[in-house]
């Protein structure tokens, strides 16, 4: 009897029901907290009230369900809302036809966003209920993106073993190309060579040998190209014809012109996890203001707390705009272009304190003309000039959008060389980054 494969996806309908929590939770916290900061209040009308006893030695308003029905008038407009929550009140329920008046919180611009006011002011909820109401949504974001990464990690194929033999069955990208397992060179079909670092490629193709890749005729005892035995039990001839393996390429020979290993499937994966450190730092610099700053606003007496609430928001917006157009330009096509202008400008800044507190530095620009006719310029400050002095004026440059870097067409005549994922600068005779341990763009 064959053993069925637990499966670890999460059920569509169970997904479904915990992302609408996670996003009721998010917004329930998000418009109290607008209710406190922005909401007017009105006096408005209970007609509804029921409160039920759920422990009588549960923590302060945890011992009663209470369920409150109300409506108010807003510019000549009925607007009505209804709420469940823990509390210790206990009034004596509504019999028909009798009402309550209670103060109501609602937002002018859209009155049927609404509370109680005793749920939605801050002198009412205490630091414990402001806090929460913060954290909630950030945790419940937090545990959507995990719900959400979860779910599509579980509908991934897992990746097949990677071979440690030093000649690799190369696996076909696409219908046209495939990759060199040494150096990732993009290769034809049906070579037997890399031409890029010479490495003899392995087939187990039918009708091919596997010493140097030439066809075969039908019944062949014998490679026709290098004199091997084809098959392991025939000895092999007295004097064969070894064929000499090609050598890597020397001086600057293979050094020009721009490199295929952009799109090698070790670079994406690298390019992929930039990304998800991108994601990572993005969320700390839009988290910290949105929580620090209330927090400070709680315990500085001279910081009003919804002051305190409006410049985190602000703060918070303004690094998730600014990181979301970084990511935005991770995204857009590379383009190709030609240095055509360097030069550098002594400047100086103030660096606060007393008037005369300045300090001077050296601005290095470089300026490059776009295939497409736009300007681009690199900017560098003092010892961090590294495309400054990495390009000449009349070099042709590729930019890399998924990791902000510039690839030199021609790289024959340089000692150094830039890893394009992590910027380290390389001797130009190396094949992978020294730090990274990336394959350099050769």
């Amino acid at each position: 009897m064959v053993k069925k494969k637990n499966s670890k996806n999460i059920p569509l309908p169970i997904l479904v029901l915990i992302c609408a929590v996670l996003l009721f939770a998010t917004y329930n916290s998000l418009f109290t907290l607008a209710l406190a900061i922005w909401g007017d209040s009105v006096m408005g009308t209970v007609d509804s009230y029921h409160n039920r006893l759920d422990d009588s030695a549960a923590d302060v308003n945890r011992s009663r369900t209470i369920s409150k029905g109300y409506w108010f008038l807003v510019n000549g407009k009925e607007y009505q809302g209804y709420v469940i929550y823990s509390s210790d009140e206990a009034w004596p329920s509504l019999d028909e036809g009798e009402t309550r008046s209670e103060r109501i919180r609602y937002l002018s611009f859209l009155p049927y966003v609404n509370k109680p006011a005793m749920l939605s002011e801050f002198s009412e909820m205490g630091e414990g209920g402001i806090i929460y109401l913060i954290l909630t949504p950030i945790g419940c974001l937090l545990l959507l993106l995990l719900v959400i990464r979860t779910a599509r990690r579980g509908k991934k194929k897992k990746p097949s073993a990677r071979k440690p033999a030093a000649f690799q069955i190369i696996e076909q990208r696409s219908d046209t190309y495939m990759f060199c397992p040494n150096c990732g060179n993009k290769i034809t079909k049906g070579m037997a060579f890399c031409s890029s670092c010479g490495t003899k490629i392995q087939t187990n193709a039918p009708g091919v040998c596997t010493a140097c890749g030439a066809t075969l005729p039908e019944g062949a005892e014998f490679c026709i190209g290098c004199g091997k035995a084809v098959n392991s039990a025939t000895s092999e001839p007295m004097e064969p014809h070894p064929v000499a393996t090609p050598a890597p390429p020397q001086s600057g020979a293979g050094l020009v012109g721009f490199s295929d290993r952009y799109n090698c499937p070790e670079i994406l994966a690298a390019a992929q996890i930039n990304r998800k450190s991108s994601l990572g730092c993005m969320g700390i610099l839009v988290f910290v203001p949105l929580i620090g700053f209330p927090v400070a606003g709680l315990l500085m007496d001279d910081f009003p707390f919804g002051e305190s609430i409006i410049i985190g928001m602000g703060i918070a917006l303004v690094m998730l705009v600014v990181n979301l157009l970084a990511l935005r330009r991770t995204k857009q096509p590379m383009w190709e272009g030609v240095v055509v202008n360097k030069y550098s400008k002594e400047k100086s800044e103030h660096r606060g304190g007393e008037d005369d507190n300045y300090r001077t530095y050296t601005e290095y620009t470089t300026i490059i003309n776009t295939d497409a006719g736009k300007k681009k310029t690199i900017v560098e400050r003092d010892s961090g000039r590294h495309m400054y002095d990495y390009l000449s004026v009349g070099d042709r440059v590729r930019f890399h959008p998924k990791f902000g870097t510039y690839e030199k067409y021609d790289k024959s005549k340089d000692r150094i060389i830039y890893c394009n994922v992590c910027s380290m600068m390389n001797p130009i005779q190396n094949d992978r980054c020294k730090r990274c341990n990336n394959l350099l763009f050769k």
